[in-house]
C-alpha cells in the first residue's frame, strides 16, 4: 500500500511539473495597426499617399503582415494603383511607412475613398486592420462627352419656334427662372414630394461644351443635406402644341431624380388654378437606381382630387451611359412621349374621361434634379456625389 501511494505521488508530481512547464508565459505579441489618411488628389501625374504601419511595442523578433487595397468610391487603376505586399518590421522596429500611388487628374470629382487592409499577421496581433484613404477633390473641370442619340434639326411641315442650345457661359434669364429653396416659401414644403435638396440660384449650375450642367451635391445648406438646381420658364416662355425635344445625359444613383416636365400657365396665372387643375406633363422622369427605365406621366384634376396616368419603357443599356433625346408630340387632345424616337406612351385625355382637361392650353417648362423624395427614396451609402445632369439642348417645333 505504501509503495502504491509513493508511486501515485511521483506520477502526480511529474504531471504537475509538466503542466507548470507547459503554461510558462511566452513573450506577448505586439499589436499592429494602420492609420487613416486624407489628402488632395493633385492635378496631374501621380502622387504618393503615405500610411504608417505601427506596433504598440517593440518586438524581439521580426513581425510581418499582408497589406492590400480595396475599392470604395475610388477605383483601382483609375484613382489609385493597387498595392498587395507583405510588409516586415524587423526586430526592434516600431513602425514602417508604405506609399500608395494616387492617380491625379484635372477632373472634378467627389471625395473618393478606398481601404488599406492588414491580414495574415506573423508574430503580431492586428488591433486596427483598416486604414481609410480619402482623396479630396481639388479640381473644377466637369467632364463633358458627346456620345449618344441626336435628333433632327427640322421636321416636315414644322418650323423651329424656340430653342436653347446652351452654348453660352450663363443662364439666359430672359427665358429662365430659378426656383429657390425648399418650397416652403410658396407653401409647398419639400416641393410636395418630401425631397431632400435645397435649390440654389446658380451655385449648382454651370455651362461647358455646349451643355447646361445641373450639379447635385452632398452639402449642408439651410437645414438640408443636399443642394441642386430647379429651373422654369414660367411667365417668360410657354407653348401650346408641337414637337418638343430635349437632348440630355442623365445622372445615376439611389435617390437621384432628374426630370423634364411642364405645368399649365394657370398654375400661377390669371385666374390661378394651381395644381393639379393646371395639368402637368412629365416628358421624362428618371430614378437613378433604375438605370434602364424612363417614365412619362400626365397629372390632372379628376373630380375633387388628383389623378395621374403613367408609363415607362425599358432600354437595353443603362440610360446614364450616354445622351438621349426625350420628346413630346403634342396636339389637340393628344400627347405622345418618346425616347430616341421610340414611343413611351400615348395619352388621349378624352379617352381617360377628362372632359374639361387642361392639356389644350399653354404650358411652361421645368428642368430640375431632385435628391430624395417619396418616389426614389433617400440616397444611401452607394450614392456618389456630385451627380451631373447634362442638358445639350431644348427645341420646340410647331
Amino acid at each position: 500500500m505504501k509503495q502504491s501511494l509513493f508511486n501515485l505521488w511521483v506520477v502526480l508530481a511529474l504531471l504537475a511539473f509538466a503542466c507548470k512547464k507547459g503554461t510558462s508565459p511566452s513573450p506577448s505579441l505586439p499589436n499592429i495597426s494602420i492609420n487613416d489618411v486624407t489628402q488632395p488628389e493633385g492635378n496631374g501625374g501621380t502622387v504618393n499617399m503615405d500610411f504608417t504601419i505601427s506596433l504598440d511595442a517593440a518586438a524581439s523578433q521580426d513581425v510581418s503582415v499582408s497589406v492590400s487595397t480595396k475599392d470604395g468610391f475610388a477605383k483601382v487603376n483609375e484613382d489609385y494603383q493597387p498595392f498587395n505586399q507583405t510588409i516586415t518590421l524587423k526586430a526592434g522596429e516600431r513602425s514602417k511607412k508604405i506609399s500608395i500611388v494616387i492617380v491625379a487628374d484635372d477632373i472634378k470629382e467627389g471625395e473618393d475613398d478606398f481601404i488599406v487592409t492588414l491580414t495574415n499577421a506573423q508574430n503580431g496581433s492586428i488591433s486596427d486592420g483598416f486604414g481609410q484613404a480619402l482623396i479630396n477633390n481639388d479640381d473644377t473641370k466637369i467632364p463633358v462627352t458627346t456620345a449618344g442619340y441626336t435628333s433632327p434639326t427640322s421636321y416636315p411641315g414644322m418650323q423651329l419656334v424656340w430653342s436653347d442650345e446652351f452654348n453660352g457661359t450663363s443662364l439666359n434669364t430672359n427665358d429662365w427662372n430659378y426656383d429657390l429653396g425648399d418650397g416652403c416659401g410658396d407653401g409647398n414644403c419639400n416641393w410636395g414630394n418630401n425631397e431632400l435638396q435645397y435649390y440654389t440660384d446658380g451655385q449648382n449650375l454651370s455651362f461647358s461644351g455646349g451643355n447646361m450642367i445641373i450639379e447635385a451635391r452632398k452639402e449642408a445648406k439651410a437645414g438640408k443635406n443636399y443642394t441642386s438646381t430647379r429651373l422654369t420658364t414660367m411667365g417668360k416662355r410657354s407653348f401650346k402644341f408641337g414637337r418638343i425635344d430635349m437632348r440630355a445625359k442623365l445622372p445615376r444613383g439611389q435617390g437621384i431624380w432628374p426630370a423634364f416636365w411642364m405645368l399649365g400657365n394657370s398654375y400661377r396665372g390669371t385666374p390661378q388654378v394651381g395644381w393639379p387643375g393646371c395639368g402637368e406633363i412629365d416628358i421624362m422622369e428618371f430614378l437613378g437606381h433604375e438605370e434602364s427605365k424612363v417614365h412619362s406621366t400626365i397629372h390632372y384634376k379628376f373630380g375633387t382630387g388628383a389623378r395621374n396616368n403613367t408609363a415607362f419603357i425599358n432600354t437595353t443599356a443603362p440610360i446614364p451611359n450616354e445622351y438621349h433625346v426625350f420628346s413630346l408630340e403634342w396636339k389637340q387632345d393628344y400627347m405622345r412621349m418618346l425616347i430616341d424616337d421610340k414611343e413611351i406612351a400615348v395619352y388621349k385625355p378624352l379617352d381617360l374621361g377628362i372632359t374639361d382637361h387642361p392639356f389644350n392650353n399653354p404650358f411652361f417648362f421645368l428642368v430640375n434634379l431632385a435628391v430624395g423624395g417619396n418616389w426614389p427614396g433617400a440616397p444611401n451609402a452607394t450614392t456618389y456625389f456630385p451627380q451631373w445632369y447634362f442638358v445639350d439642348y431644348i427645341r420646340v417645333f410647331q
